[in-house]
């Protein structure tokens, strides 16, 4: 349906008909290698499932084939749209790895731009998990926290009996990268779903060891690796140095690091003897608060790699509302400016957290029912390049965003107007712009 309509010229609704192209632009590298690999029959369900997840929206059944292929054939051939995407995703004759390269090329491009335009390039690291609770025979099915369940069984007020271990379900782990710099709007680099058991069984280590050797082979110009807690160990640090890759790693205050005077102890004890050499005013864009923190550091070696200076630095919430933050880098920290560009390169990651929720929420990467892995991951992978040309639309169209918010997904109050714009207005205006066009071709062609 939509390679018919972004054929035909639209002149009632140039908006939808702007749409399409820049879809298609966007895939079109993609479809090229796709059509010297399958059928290009095939090629163009490829470019139909796409807007088909684009155009519709629920959380709980988005990416059903049986929801799907209405969109591809129409809603009075729907069972025969199924059998397209079924046969698309069931061919042999290409896999998920094509999306992947696809999507590091592009990151490759991006991290070249951002270092002609003066920025320094980070690279946001951080996981998750697909969860589902229901499942039991689907290929390659894990054991997974559920952090769902982590949410709904905080203790509230008149609500006293949390479990007693953690609650784990049947699921997905999910390890993303995105690619971005201070100010900017990411870009996906790779999305990786994995599985901890059976035929397909993988480790965390391995996702990032092949990342790693990939931005080694093929770039010149260094990026900022940015992680959250669940990589603070020594095989991060020994596979950034290994590959010569910046990081910068929020540190686990029980760990040892050896200070210049006080000798080994653990980071929160070394934290201690440094006072704040600045502080700053800043505003929680999260939580819309203002914060009133302070910011030390100093440099530190860690046990197993004595040749090797790294830095840490302590920011302190001055109220006492949060505990202090460690952040453990090996670029050169030397002056406060350098210490609180480090801050916000850090809380730049919360960029990836917003990626998650995305994913799950709006783009309902938790309703896939596919029996078999591969399957699967071509799916998600489609998915990804979806969220990818949206984060496209923000950071290329800044000027057409608002025009077609106002037109298709107009909203009033001060909410709207003070807040950044969300992924999922722009989500949503486009799957309004979109039915539109759907409708307005069936009404023109039954007369």
């Amino acid at each position: 349906m939509f390679t018919i309509l972004s054929k035909t010229k639209q002149t009632h609704n140039k908006t939808g008909a702007f749409l399409l192209s820049q879809s298609s632009q966007y895939l079109q590298s993609i479809l090229t290698k796709l059509d010297s690999q399958i059928d290009k029959r095939l090629s163009r369900t490829f470019f139909d499932l796409f807007m088909a997840i684009l155009v519709f929206r629920n959380q709980k059944m988005g990416l059903l084939l049986s929801e799907l292929g209405a969109y591809i054939c129409g809603f009075a051939h729907a069972p025969a749209g199924t059998k397209r995407i079924s046969n698309l995703l069931r061919s042999k004759k290409w896999e998920s790895k094509l999306v992947d390269n696809f999507l590091f090329a592009k990151a490759k491009e991006r991290i070249r731009d951002l270092q002609a335009r003066g920025l320094r390039p980070l690279l946001l690291w951080d996981d998750s998990r697909i969860e589902k609770p229901e499942s039991w025979f689907m290929e390659g099915l894990c054991s997974v926290e559920s952090s769902k369940g982590k949410r709904l069984t905080k203790i509230k007020k008149g609500f006293y009996h949390p479990p007693a271990s953690r609650i784990c379900v049947p699921g997905f782990h999910w390890t993303a990268t995105m690619v971005s710099a201070l100010g900017e709007i990411p870009s996906v680099c790779q999305m990786s779903w994995w599985t901890s058991r059976g035929k397909y069984k993988e480790l965390a280590s391995n996702i990032m060891f092949r990342m790693l050797k990939k931005l080694n082979k093929s770039l010149i110009v260094k990026v900022l690796h940015v992680l959250d807690r669940g990589y603070a160990s020594a095989w991060t640090i020994e596979w950034m140095m290994h590959f010569e890759q910046d990081f910068l790693v929020r540190w686990k205050k029980n760990i040892l690091l050896i200070h210049p005077q006080k000798g080994t102890k653990q980071t929160h004890q070394i934290a201690r003897y440094l006072k704040s050499s600045a502080r700053k005013v800043v505003l929680d864009t999260q939580r819309k608060i203002t914060k009133h923190i302070g910011i030390a550091f100093c440099a530190v070696i860690h046990p197993e790699f004595p040749d090797k200076e790294l830095y840490l630095i302590v920011v302190r919430d001055k109220k006492g509302r949060q505990a202090p933050m460690y952040l453990l880098t090996c670029c050169i920290v030397l002056s406060n400016k350098d210490a609180w560009q480090m801050l916000h390169s850090y809380m730049h990651r919360w960029n990836i957290e917003q990626t998650f929720r995305v994913g799950k929420a709006e783009l309902g990467l938790e309703s896939p029912r596919l029996w078999f892995w591969e399957n699967r991951l071509k799916l998600m992978a489609i998915v990804t390049l979806v969220y990818d040309f949206l984060l496209s639309m923000l950071r290329n169209w800044s000027s057409f965003i608002p025009i077609l918010l106002k037109n298709w997904c107009h909203r009033t109050g001060n909410r709207y107007r003070n807040a950044s714009i969300p992924i999922y207005r722009l989500r949503l205006a486009i799957s309004n712009c979109l039915n539109a066009l759907i409708h307005l071709s069936i009404t023109q062609n039954s007369g």
